[in-house]
């Protein structure tokens, strides 16, 4: 019984991220990626690729579940999307800014780099946008959690991509706050 639990926590958990993601994307990344051109994604070196991911400090993410989604729509209008594998680089203890009003947040990140078949992935679709002007293309982080408190209520989340060694990290999800329903 317990055990059903914690997958429906599991499940819940995702799809709250991937809702709450929607709403915590800052502007300066909206602008960023503004400018980009198909042609900047289809020169991304996979072997640069990072993701870091900070929640709460009483939770850990699932490394193994940790995903960086990339969609793109093709000239025709087809979409292609390749939700590429994680390998953890490093796990530490920190702080994140809490907000205009709240102090800084004590995180656990994790940072991570694609794993050999998530580079395999990047380098596929840079193919499709090689082969043809694409349209659209957006970028999501999906992670689970390996560790939760006993009755958990609430967790922020941040989701950062650096696409290229000498670039800073572009915040993709700015402390979106996830709150847990209980059945």
């Amino acid at each position: 019984m317990r055990r059903r639990g914690v997958m429906r926590l599991f499940v819940l958990a995702a799809v709250l991220l991937l809702a709450a993601g929607c709403a915590s994307i800052p502007v300066s990344t909206a602008m960023r990626f503004a400018s980009w051109t198909e042609r900047d994604l289809a020169q991304v070196d996979p072997a640069q690729v990072r993701v870091r991911v900070s929640v709460n400090d009483d939770y850990a993410i699932d490394v193994a579940k940790t995903r960086l989604t990339i969609a793109l729509t093709d000239a025709t209008g087809i979409e292609h999307q390749s939700k590429l594998p994680l390998k953890l680089l490093r796990s530490a203890r920190g702080s994140r800014a809490g907000g205009w009003f709240s102090g800084d947040v004590p995180v656990q990140t994790t940072t991570l780099s694609l794993t050999p078949d998530g580079a395999r992935q990047l380098r596929a679709l840079q193919q499709v946008i090689l082969a043809g002007k694409p349209r659209a293309f957006s970028l999501d982080v999906s992670t689970g959690f390996s560790k939760t408190p006993v009755d958990p209520r609430e967790v922020t989340f941040w989701a950062d991509l650096k696409l290229a060694d000498q670039d800073p990290y572009i915040a993709l999800i700015d402390g979106a706050d996830i709150v847990f329903e209980h059945e």
